[in-house]
C-alpha cells in the first residue's frame, strides 16, 4: 500500500498523516539548513567575498528550474505507470547540457559578478549540473509517492550542500572555496539518489529522448518564469528603491520566503495525485486548504506580532519595517497557493499558464520600474501580480475540471 497524501480508496488516514509529515519535515530542515549555509557565510567571508558567494547562490537557484523541470515530468511519467527511461535519459541529458553551458559562459559569468576567477563561476555550472542529474532519481521515488525516502533524499541533499559549503569555507574562506565545497556535496548526492532509485535508464530510442528533453523544456518555461516572479521583487527593490528602502525591503522579504516555503510540502506530495484524473480535484482542494490555512495563520500571526517579529529577524534597526510585516508575509502566503496551482496547471500538461506567468511577470517588472516609490511601489504591484496567477491558476482549474483529455501525455 502506497503511503500518500492524497491517497487512493485503500490508503488510511494514518498514510495521509505519514506521508505529508515525512515530506513536510524533509523540506523544512533543507529550508533551515539553507539559511544555516547563508548565516555561516556571512560570518566566515568578509563583505566583498560574501557578495560574490551571494551572487553565485541566486544563479545556482535559477539553474536549478532545470533540475525542477526534470523531476516533475519524472514525476508525472511514475505516477501515470509509463514508461520513464526515456525521461530519466533527457535528464541526463539536460543535466550535460546545462553544466556544459554553464561552463563555458563562467568567464562571462565571473567578468559581470566582478570575480577574481573563473574558479567559483565553473563550480557553480557543476553545482547545477549536479541538482539537474538528482533530479530524475527524486522524481520516480517522488511519483512512486514513497514520501518518506523522498524526505530522507531531499534533505540529505541539503545537508551534503551545507556541509561541503561549511568544508570549503573552512579550508578556503573565500567564494571560490564554498562553491567548489558544495558543488562536492550535490554530486555525492546525486550519487546516492541514484543508488536509493535505481531509475531505469537503458533501452530509450533517440527520437523518445528527444520528445521528452522537449517536454521537459516545455515545463521548464512554466517554472523559469515562476521562480523569476517570486524572486524578482527584491532584485528590483534593489534598483529602483534608495539604499535604506531597498535594505528594508530584503529585510521584509525574510517574512515573504517564511510563507512561502514553509508549505513547500504540499505541491511535493500532491503532485503524483495531480496526474491522475480521479484524485486530482481532492488533491487540488485539499491542498489549497492546506497552504490557505498555513497562509492565514502565519500572516494572522505576523500582523499582531510585527514588532517582536522584526526584532528577531532583523533587529531593532530595522524597526520602520513593523507596519509592512503582515503585508510581506501575505505576499508569501499568495506566492505558495500560486505554485500549488501552477504545478497543478504543469501535471494536467497545461501551456497557456506559462505564456499568462511571463505577461504577468513582464507587466510586474514595467509597472515598478516605471512608478516605484518605497516600499509599498514594489510590495503593492507584486501582491497584485501573485493574485493574478492565483485567480487565473483557479479558473483554470474550474475550466478543465471535467475535461479528462489534458491529462494523456507527459507535461
Amino acid at each position: 500500500m502506497s503511503r500518500t497524501w492524497f491517497p487512493r480508496p485503500s490508503a488510511g488516514a494514518g498514510a495521509v498523516v505519514a506521508g505529508a509529515g515525512a515530506v513536510a519535515v524533509g523540506a523544512s530542515l533543507a529550508n533551515a539548513l539553507g539559511y544555516v549555509l547563508t548565516v555561516a557565510g556571512a560570518r566566515l567571508l568578509g563583505p566583498e567575498e560574501f557578495g560574490a558567494f551571494g551572487a553565485l547562490l541566486a544563479l545556482v537557484i535559477v539553474g536549478n528550474v532545470a533540475a525542477l523541470a526534470v523531476q516533475a515530468t519524472s514525476a508525472s511519467a511514475t505516477a501515470r505507470r509509463e514508461t520513464v527511461t526515456s525521461t530519466v535519459r533527457s535528464g541526463v541529458a539536460l543535466s550535460g547540457i546545462v553544466g556544459a553551458g554553464m561552463a563555458a559562459l563562467s568567464p562571462l559569468v565571473a567578468a559581470f559578478l566582478q570575480l577574481s576567477s573563473v574558479v567559483p563561476a565553473l563550480a557553480a555550472a557543476v553545482a547545477i549540473a549536479a541538482l539537474t542529474a538528482t533530479a530524475p532519481a527524486l522524481g520516480v521515488i517522488q511519483g512512486r509517492e514513497r514520501f518518506r525516502t523522498l524526505a530522507v533524499l531531499v534533505a540529505g541533499q541539503a545537508g551534503l550542500r551545507v556541509a561541503g559549503g561549511l568544508a570549503g569555507m573552512a579550508v578556503r574562506p573565500t567564494a571560490a572555496g564554498a562553491l567548489v565545497g558544495i558543488a562536492i556535496g550535490l554530486l555525492l548526492a546525486a550519487v546516492a539518489a541514484w543508488f536509493v532509485a535505481r531509475p531505469p535508464i537503458g533501452g530509450a530510442t533517440r527520437r523518445a529522448t528527444g520528445a521528452a528533453v522537449r517536454s521537459t523544456l516545455a515545463s521548464g518555461g512554466m517554472l523559469l518564469g515562476f521562480v523569476i516572479l517570486s524572486n524578482a521583487d527584491v532584485v528590483l527593490a534593489r534598483h529602483v528603491l534608495s539604499a535604506q528602502d531597498s535594505g528594508l525591503y530584503a529585510a521584509g522579504s525574510v517574512f515573504t520566503k517564511i510563507a512561502f516555503w514553509l508549505p513547500q510540502f504540499v505541491p511535493l506530495v500532491a503532485f503524483p495525485a495531480l496526474t491522475d484524473p480521479r484524485r486530482r480535484r481532492g488533491a487540488v482542494r485539499l491542498g489549497l486548504l492546506t497552504v490557505l490555512g498555513c497562509g492565514g495563520i502565519l500572516v494572522a500571526g505576523a500582523t499582531v506580532l510585527a514588532g517582536p517579529a522584526v526584532a528577531i529577524v532583523a533587529g531593532s534597526e530595522y524597526e520602520d519595517l513593523t507596519p509592512w510585516v503582515g503585508g510581506f508575509t501575505a505576499l508569501g502566503a499568495l506566492l505558495a497557493v500560486a505554485q500549488l496551482l501552477v504545478y497543478a496547471r504543469l501535471a494536467s500538461g497545461d501551456r497557456l499558464t506559462t505564456g499568462v506567468i511571463w505577461v504577468v511577470l513582464g507587466s510586474y517588472v514595467a509597472i515598478v520600474e516605471l512608478t516605484a516609490h518605497g516600499l509599498g511601489g514594489v510590495l503593492y504591484p507584486a501582491l497584485c501580480a501573485a493574485g493574478l496567477v492565483v485567480v487565473f491558476g483557479l479558473l483554470r482549474e474550474r475550466a478543465t475540471a471535467t475535461d479528462t483529455t489534458v491529462f494523456t501525455g507527459n507535461p
